[in-house]
């Protein structure tokens, strides 16, 4: 079977990485080419080299050039023949994915970075994570900066510069929830301002009083504390974890919940109409609510759980790892020997899925669109994976299948080239086929079909003026025909060496 869609890009300005990237491309080709004495010329005939070159129209009209068996990639697009696509599998990989937007993959799934006109987002975990903003009319350029070993750099709208050195100093602003975040030393001290309420810490959290909005709080861990929010909660302890009692929501509609504890004996809460007793935390608990009819019960927790009782919350029964079932917000899910066998049904606005997975052997889903478009993946471990999507009438196939994770777009596109021995994308009427290293490549569009085994042979199949073109490239070119119409003439071609030689496809 023939499959395998031409990557779609969209018109976008070239970044100076890809400048770079096209010209190594295009350098490396002149100097492969004239290492060989080549009559081709890079860039408008092809070349199947692989695994060590490969310099190949695809189907639609796109260029790729390919290296050291799929370790180095990159693409041109057709519509304005610049860089869509590059990868020094699998280290790093760059994507335009439209104007003024790329996404680069770096050592993935660790680091990445997205650029568009608005944010660029920068992360590489958990070594350090960037944000940053252009200037505009009304303010200068803005970012954030964090890395370890507790880093923080940052300069917001009012153009005031904030840093930190975790655990030494810090005095930031809209530092992660907290509006102004100062310590020295963390954490013999630490000052945090949120939400109108100010918070000092010395050994943090031992000790701990806060003033402002909400009233006054303390703790002097874990001797004794009460820590409060006027008209939101209230929490003692004595001797943590021993013996607490807390009153939270305070202000919910639903009514206060009322919660004390003797750890590890007994424990008990309630709000409203709604009963709780633990016995042995967290092992054993039991749930009541007599207005609505839910109960729920664990014991041993976390191996055993059951709830149920009240058709608007979700139902649950656990006997792990043996057998658990749920359903609730959407999800029907069941599994047996976790982890190794789950069916799961999901039911939302936009769309509906099928899923079965047996570790690791076997993943597969089924989704249907709100419009009634479908999709669907099937993963053999290790022998095969497919994809379909209706949407674009597209279908992708690889085998062997060595990564036993469900679908991870990421995976393939990154290391599967080290394995895969066949791989053929499908995309409305344009197809493409690779197999291991590259050393056969298939691309086929409206307009003809080329199919080339490295130096040794090719064919291209098209139409001209209604009548059926063959052309056929042996030995790295160096023997060339063309047939035309089925008992039509036949002529031998000029050498192309290194071949096949056929000239650039036009765009779709």
């Amino acid at each position: 079977m023939r499959s395998g869609p031409s990557p779609s890009a969209r018109p976008a300005r070239r970044p100076t990485g890809g400048r770079c990237a096209g010209a190594l491309a295009a350098l490396l080709t002149a100097v492969a080419l004239l290492g060989l004495g080549a009559c081709a010329t890079p860039g408008r005939q092809e070349i199947h080299l692989a695994p060590l070159w490969s310099d190949l129209s695809l189907a639609g009209g796109d260029r790729e050039v390919e290296a050291l068996g799929g370790a180095a990639v990159a693409r041109w697009s057709a519509e304005d023949d610049r860089l869509s696509y590059w990868a020094l599998r699998p280290l790093v990989s760059w994507t335009r994915l439209g104007e003024r937007r790329t996404f680069t993959w770096i050592l993935p799934p660790l680091g990445s970075r997205f650029r568009r006109p608005e944010e660029t987002v920068t992360q590489v975990l958990p070594l350090w994570h960037e944000s940053s903003q252009p200037a505009s009319e009304d303010r200068p350029e803005t970012f954030q900066f964090f890395s370890l070993p507790g880093v923080y750099l940052s300069r917001d709208a009012s153009g005031r510069r904030k840093s930190a050195f975790f655990v030494f100093y810090g005095d930031v602003e809209e530092f992660l929830s907290f509006d102004r975040a100062q310590w020295v030393l963390f954490p013999l001290f630490a000052r945090f301002e949120r939400r109108g309420r100010t918070q000092w810490n010395l050994l943090f959290p031992m000790i701990q009083w806060s003033t402002g909005e909400g009233g006054t709080s303390w703790r002097v861990w874990p001797l004794a504390g009460d820590l409060r929010w006027e008209g939101r909660y209230r929490r003692r302890f004595l001797l943590w974890p021993f013996l607490m009692v807390q009153e939270s929501e305070l202000d919910s509609a639903a009514g206060a919940r009322r919660t004390w504890q003797l750890w590890p004996l007994f424990g008990w809460s309630s709000r409203g109409e709604a009963r709780s007793w633990t016995a042995l935390w967290p092992f054993f608990g039991l749930t009541t609510d007599e207005r609505t009819g839910f109960w729920a019960w664990d014991g041993p927790w976390p191996l055993v759980v059951f709830q149920g009782g009240d058709p608007e919350r979700s139902e649950r029964q656990r006997v792990w790892p043996f057998y658990s079932h749920y359903r609730g917000d959407g999800l029907d899910s069941t599994w047996l020997l976790w982890p190794l066998y789950n069916r799961r049904s999901e039911t939302y606005a936009e769309f509906s899925r099928e899923a079965v997975s047996v570790l690791p052997f076997w993943s597969s889903w089924d989704r249907t669109d709100r419009d009634g478009r479908t999709s669907s993946w099937r993963k053999l471990w290790p022998i095969m994976r497919r994809g379909t999507d209706q949407a674009d009438e597209s279908e992708l196939i690889g085998w062997p299948a060595l990564n036993p994770l469900p679908r991870q777009g990421w995976i393939d596109e990154h290391y599967a080239w080290m394995w895969e021995l066949y791989a053929a994308r499908r995309t409305f009427d344009r197809v493409r086929v690779r197999s291991w290293l590259g050393l056969y490549r298939e691309e086929t569009d409206r307009l003809e079909q080329r199919r080339s085994i490295a130096g040794l042979w090719a064919r291209r199949d098209l139409v001209e003026e209604g009548r059926k073109v063959r052309e056929v490239s042996l030995l790295f070119g160096l023997l060339r025909a063309r047939r035309e119409g089925e008992n039509g003439s036949f002529r031998l071609l000029a050498p192309a060496f290194p071949g096949p030689g056929w000239p650039r496809r036009p765009g779709s």
